[in-house]
């Protein structure tokens, strides 16, 4: 009986470990290019809000009828590829910062056009 017990013992410790060793995590490594590129979307975000919140965009979305928060949230539902064309295009713009009526109206209409999509 006792030879039962101890081999039982042994088995029962064999099926514990067993199951410890399957449930183990592993962890891969992320590549310099993916944290430079995640950075560079933020990076990205951030212009366009600060686009955003300039005097003169403010007052073309309020005669547009767009609201400012719904603008912010659909900033932050852009894609990767929106939000560095459209960093791309206010980088392009003027330094005076002088903005033609076809540039405000091609960043409303990408952010529309994302609210409708979402």
């Amino acid at each position: 009986m006792k030879t039962l017990t101890m081999v039982f013992s042994v088995v029962l410790m064999f099926a514990c470990l067993a199951l410890v060793q399957s449930s183990t995590s592993q962890a891969g490594m992320i590549s310099t290019q993916e944290v430079v590129a995640a950075q560079q979307a933020e990076v990205d975000r951030d212009k366009v809000r600060e686009f955003l919140n300039r005097a003169s965009v403010q007052e073309k979305m309020q005669a547009l009828g767009v609201q400012a928060t719904f603008a912010e949230d659909r900033v932050d539902a852009l894609t990767v590829q929106e939000v560095t064309l459209l960093a791309q295009r206010i980088d392009a713009l003027p330094a005076g910062g002088a903005l033609s009526t076809t540039d405000i109206m091609i960043i409303l209409l990408i952010a529309i056009l994302i609210a409708i999509a979402v």
